[in-house]
């Protein structure tokens, strides 16, 4: 089953997922499993929010509170790396 994410979201879990997994190869059967137990824990944490798609199927979006922080961590990247460069 593929799991429909929005761009913001995708990228919040597989970074996690970078730093979380054990650096080995994993089938993608392996891969869609791990990222569907982030998903339900980043649901009960109340980072995503399901909607249905254009389709009618279930997608998962980034709620506005986890985009505005998203954006603020790489604000905050991109300021350190400016200073950095000075």
């Amino acid at each position: 089953m593929k799991i429909r994410l929005d761009t913001y979201l995708k990228a919040h879990l597989e970074e996690s997922h970078s730093g979380a997994r054990p650096r080995r190869n994993r089938d993608s059967q392996d891969r869609e499993a791990v990222l569907a137990d982030m998903l339900a824990e980043a649901e009960a944490a109340g980072d995503p929010m399901r909607y249905p798609n254009a389709k009618g199927r279930i997608g998962w979006r980034a709620t506005p509170q986890l985009r505005e922080y998203l954006k603020d961590l790489k604000a905050d990247a991109d300021a350190d790396a400016e200073e950095e460069a000075m």
